[in-house]
């Protein structure tokens, strides 16, 4: 019977990263794929697959997705060497030809002649989960797929996720796309709202294994043959077409599932990061300085002097001129300087956050720099971004903002509630912008001014 090291990896990373604007914009009109966004400290497709390696997959396909798609991923996982794995790619000539994440995955078993149990896979989301358990309902029940579900409650997945409708054993009978609340309560006959709010309503996670052998049979079906000239994809497509036509498609509950597809998921899959509630990562970022509050700091950030006060981050930490954590990563060479205060945050390397400023629920990236005073809460701050702040003119970021790379922002501005900031703009003082707008060049700017 197969092992989890027996299994091979098929990573989606064709998608180019829209909907996550400007998390994924490296300059205005350069998209990086959604599996480059950096989350605490390393880019999500390397996340992905040393998540996955530390559950023995050892050999991985790669679909990628145009010259930029394709370049991005190579430059951060190459041919697997890092890893002490295998990695090969879709090729080229299969991008104009694809209709979807399962007409590609279809493609890549037959050029591959792959015929292993598979395991499909984002690489843009954080899974916590044991492949073992996993791959032994598949393999029990005779799945052609078998789906990694995230159970969540009603309010959640209520006009934002598919549901997963399964007999007692798992087998899925059916999908429901996006319900409302009042869909899900008149589904599943919920006499009272204690009983509605306890409904365990399983999710797609994306995550499938999948018996290659007989998709590859399937394939050859009538009915696939002609949704794949249209599309073909697994969530909308195939899964429902198995199920509706008798094939057993079985969902598997798993741990946790980090969605980082816009700014709130991203931050909130952060936070439950930082805190320790995914298993996969915790191993991953290694021992913390001080477990209790979950809190890493590069040894180079401890040791590093701030210009104001000449002491070392450890210094100041032991007598209590900064306060860190809980749920608190710093990179290297970070310069932190007396009166600050940072909480469920993660600041990669080279930051400089300058004194009484207050960071919660926030990232920031390379080579940013935090002035005097400032206050953010549940940011996305760019790599190189400047946010200058003065002690009687505070800036002020809040409530899910995000803000691109190389971004200046001046003493006084207050940025909340949705407000995206595409790369290298300047949004001087005085400017005052509408919640939930996207500022997307120098035009924007002057007409908030």
């Amino acid at each position: 019977m197969p092992e989890p090291s027996d299994i091979v990896g098929i990573g989606l990373a064709g998608g180019q990263g829209v909907r996550a604007r400007p998390l994924t914009l490296k300059a205005p009109g350069y998209l990086r794929s959604k599996a480059a966004m950096s989350f605490l400290g390393r880019r999500l497709i390397r996340w992905v697959i040393q998540i996955l390696s530390s559950e023995g997959i050892q050999r991985y396909y790669v679909i990628a997705h145009g010259k930029e798609n394709r370049y991005q991923i190579k430059v951060m996982i190459g041919y697997g060497e890092a890893f002490g794995v295998e990695v090969m790619y879709s090729p080229v000539k299969f991008d104009p030809l694809s209709t979807g994440s399962a007409d590609s995955t279809l493609r890549m078993l037959e050029y591959w002649d792959i015929r292993e149990h598979a395991l499909v896979f984002p690489t843009d989301s954080i899974i916590d989960f044991d492949l073992a358990p996993m791959l032994k309902l598949h393999l029990d029940s005779g799945a052609v797929a078998t789906i990694a579900a995230m159970t969540r409650e009603p309010d959640e997945v209520a006009e934002k996720y598919g549901v997963m409708l399964a007999d007692d054993e798992g087998r899925v009978t059916e999908f429901v796309e996006k319900p409302t609340l009042a869909e899900l309560r008149a589904h599943f006959h919920a006499e009272t709202d204690e009983e509605f709010r306890r409904l365990p309503l399983m999710t797609n996670a994306g995550f499938y294994l999948i018996d290659t052998a007989r998709l590859r049979e399937i394939a050859t079906h009538p009915e696939i043959e002609e949704l794949r000239r249209t599309r073909l994809d697994f969530g909308k497509d195939l899964l429902p077409w198995l199920v509706g036509n008798g094939h057993r498609v079985m969902a598997h509950p798993v741990r946790r599932i980090g969605d980082l597809g816009n700014v709130r998921d991203y931050i909130d899959t952060m936070v439950e990061a930082l805190n320790g509630n995914f298993e996969s990562v915790d191993r991953l970022l290694g021992p913390p300085i001080d477990p209790e509050q979950h809190v890493w700091i590069a040894p180079e950030s401890l040791e590093m002097r701030d210009s104001t006060s000449g002491m070392t981050l450890a210094e100041k930490i032991a007598e209590g001129h900064v306060k860190i954590g809980p749920a608190v990563r710093i990179g290297r060479y970070c310069e932190i300087h007396p009166g600050v205060t940072i909480r469920e945050s993660n600041l990669d390397d080279d930051i400089e956050v300058h004194r009484d400023t207050v960071i919660e629920r926030s990232q920031i990236r390379d080579g940013a720099i935090i002035g005097p005073s400032a206050r953010l809460y549940e940011a996305v701050v760019g790599s190189m971004s400047e946010i200058r702040s003065e002690p009687f003119n505070p800036t002020t970021i809040e409530g899910c903002v995000a803000l691109g790379d190389e971004v200046t922002v001046y003493p006084g501005v207050h940025l909340a509630d949705g407000v995206s900031v595409y790369p290298r703009l300047k949004l001087p003082s005085g400017i005052e912008i509408p919640p939930g707008v996207e500022v997307t060049g120098p035009a924007d700017v002057l007409r908030y001014l």
